[in-house]
């Protein structure tokens, strides 16, 4: 006799389990880990460079660059190329120092005065430079080393007449011989290191 009751099925086999993928969570914790790091890194030197202060320091720099120029070689430098070029540049030997944010190695340190004389606003920023060392070699600034520096040159728009000075840091070990700015549309302007 058989039972008018339905007979118990069986249970499925349960779904294996899905394991996670160890190598995608490694990447983008570590990865995701540095690059936030990377970001915050930047976008703190950018704020260091462009930020508010910046505008302030800029109507103040003719006046503390004015200061400088008054050695006995850096006046007479920087008036005389005044005339003939929109853009005059003056560049000398500075001593580098290790900063905060220095990751080591070897860099040499230019200080360098912008005076924008076009009627035009000239954009500026340690990123816009290069060097040509002794060695005949050209080297880009480094970022992190230059905004380590204690009067490091600042990022900003010089209106006409206005001044910006301050240090630029190169990777090597070349005696700087020239400098060069080349600004977003592509104009050069070399000044050699005295």
């Amino acid at each position: 006799m058989y039972s008018q009751y339905p007979q118990p099925q069986p249970y499925p086999p349960p779904q294996p389990e899905k394991k996670p993928n160890y190598w995608l969570i490694g990447c983008f914790g570590c990865g995701g880990a540095l690059a936030l790091i990377a970001g915050i890194i930047i976008i703190f030197l950018v704020v260091v460079n462009s930020g508010d202060d910046s505008g302030g320091s800029a109507s103040d720099q003719p006046s503390s660059s004015a200061g400088t120029g008054d050695d006995a070689g850096s006046g007479q430098e920087q008036t005389a190329p005044a005339d003939d070029e929109p853009v005059a540049i003056v560049a000398e030997p500075a001593e580098y120092e290790a900063g905060a944010l220095s990751q080591g190695g070897d860099f040499v340190a230019v200080y360098v005065t912008v005076t924008n004389n076009s009627d035009e606003p000239l954009a500026v920023n340690p990123l816009y430079f290069s060097m040509e060392g002794s060695d005949g070699q050209s080297q880009d600034a480094d970022l992190m080393e230059s905004a380590g520096q204690e009067d490091n040159f600042e990022a900003l728009d010089l209106a006409n007449g206005e001044s910006e000075s301050g240090v630029i840091v190169f990777p090597g070990t070349s005696d700087p011989v020239s400098v060069t700015h080349t600004g977003v549309m592509g104009d050069a302007y070399t000044a050699d290191v005295a």
